[in-house]
C-alpha cells in the first residue's frame, strides 16, 4: 500500500520545508508576498505529525494486516535544511523525530515502512489551480529554486549524501520495521518527461544513495516504466521497482534475466487518477484487487497498491481486501539477504 503523506499534506508532513511554497496563499491575495520564495522560507510551516502525532498510530491502525506501507520523506525538499544561498546543510531534526515514530508505529502494528526519498515530478512546471495570476512571477521564482537545487542534488549529491541521507540512515539503523528505501520516485520525471539531468547522473545519483543505503538496508528506485527499471538494474539496487496504471490490470510476466537476476515489485499500481470520476468510481476496486493478484501470479515479489480512491467506501473495500489477501499467506516476498561476496561488493560501489 502506499501512503505517499498524511492527510494531503504533501512535503508539510514529516518534516520543516523551507520551500513548502505556501506563502503562495499569502491572505489576503492582493497583498505582495512578504518573502522571496526563491530563497529558504526563515520561518517555515510546522510539520503536520508533529502538531497531531496521533495521525501515525491513526493510520497504522487502519492499514494493520497490510505488510508494506511506501511514504515519501523528502518530497519537494521537505527536511533537508538549506542555507542562504540555497546549499544543504543538513536535515531538519522534527523530520527524523516523525519517521522515528512512523516506524515505531508501524512496527507495533506489523507493517513495514518502504520509504521514498525524492518526488521527481517537482521539476515539472505547474503552477497551481486557482493561484491568483499576480502570483504566477512569485510561483516561477519558487519553482525555478526547487527544481535548480533537485537538479544539483542528483548532478553533485555528496551535500546530500553525505549531510542528509547519511544522517538519517543512521538515525534508522536497525529499526526492525524499515522495508527498504526508494531513493527516487519515477525518476523519469526528470531524465525524460521535464528534461532537467541526463541519465547517466540520474545513474549516479543512484549508485551513490545505494552506497549509504545499503548493507543496513536494501534500496531500489521506483521507475515509472518497467524498460527504465530494467535499465537500472545493473545498479547496485537489491531489488527493481516500477509503476503500472491502467484502465484494466495489464503486466507482462516477470523474467529474472531481464532484472540481473533480481527480484521486482510493483511500487505503484491502479486505475488512472485522472479518469472521470464516474469511471474511476465504478472500477479503481476491480483493478485494484486485479493488479495485486496478476502481480503475483506473474512473478513478482509484491504489489503496492496506490491509495487516491473516489470515496472513503471504495479505499476501505481494497484495504480490507489487502489485508484479506495478505494474511492467506501472500505476503510481501522481500529481496534475498546479500551474500558475504554482494555485501563485499557493495562496499567499493559495484555489486
Amino acid at each position: 500500500m502506499n501512503n505517499g503523506w498524511f492527510a494531503d499534506k504533501y512535503a508539510v508532513d514529516l518534516g520543516y520545508n523551507q520551500f513548502s511554497g505556501s506563502e503562495l496563499w499569502h491572505w489576503p491575495h492582493t497583498d505582495p508576498i512578504p518573502i522571496d520564495l526563491s530563497k529558504p522560507d526563515p520561518n517555515p510551516p510546522r510539520p503536520l505529525l508533529s502538531d497531531h502525532p496521533e495521525l501515525i498510530d491513526q493510520y497504522f491502525s487502519q492499514v494493520q494486516g497490510i505488510d508494506v506501507v511506501r511514504i515519501w520523506v523528502f518530497e519537494r525538499l521537505e527536511g533537508i535544511r538549506f542555507d542562504a544561498s540555497n546549499r544543504i546543510v543538513g536535515i531538519d531534526n522534527e523530520l527524523l523525530n516523525n519517521a522515528l515514530a512512523i516506524l515505531d508505529s508501524a512496527n507495533a502494528h506489523g507493517v513495514k515502512v518502504y520509504f521514498c526519498l525524492f518526488d521527481s515530478w517537482v521539476v515539472k512546471h505547474e503552477p497551481p489551480q486557482g493561484l491568483p495570476a499576480s502570483r504566477i512571477s512569485n510561483y516561477n521564482g519558487w519553482h525555478a529554486a526547487v527544481k535548480s537545487i533537485m537538479k544539483s542534488i542528483v548532478e553533485n549529491p555528496s551535500d546530500f549524501v553525505n549531510l542528509v541521507l547519511q544522517p538519517f540512515v543512521n538515525a534508522i539503523a536497525n529499526h526492525p520495521a524499515v522495508y527498504a528505501i526508494d531513493v527516487m520516485n519515477e525518476p523519469e520525471g526528470m531524465t525524460l518527461n521535464t528534461l532537467t539531468v541526463s541519465n547517466s547522473a540520474m545513474r549516479n545519483y543512484i549508485s551513490q544513495c545505494c552506497s549509504v543505503i545499503r548493507p543496513r538496508f536494501k534500496a531500489s528506485v521506483g521507475c515509472m516504466r518497467s524498460g527504465t527499471a530494467k535499465g537500472y538494474s545493473n545498479l547496485p539496487v537489491d531489488f527493481c521497482d516500477f509503476h503500472s496504471y491502467n484502465d484494466v490490470a495489464s503486466l507482462i510476466s516477470y523474467a529474472a534475466s531481464s532484472y540481473n537476476n533480481k527480484p521486482c515489485i510493483i511500487g505503484e499500481c491502479g486505475y488512472p487518477v485522472g479518469r472521470p470520476v464516474s469511471s474511476r468510481s465504478a472500477n479503481e476496486v476491480q483493478t485494484a484487487k486485479d493488479y495485486v493478484t496478476m502481480a503475483l501470479n506473474k512473478g513478482y515479489s509484491s504489489c503496492l497498491l496506490w491509495n487516491s480512491y473516489t470515496s472513503d467506501a471504495n479505499r476501505m473495500e481494497v484495504e480490507q481486501w489487502s489485508k484479506q489477501f495478505a494474511s492467506n499467506n501472500h505476503q510481501v516476498q522481500p529481496a534475498p539477504a546479500m551474500t558475504f561476496w554482494e555485501w563485499l561488493l557493495s562496499l567499493f560501489g559495484i555489486a
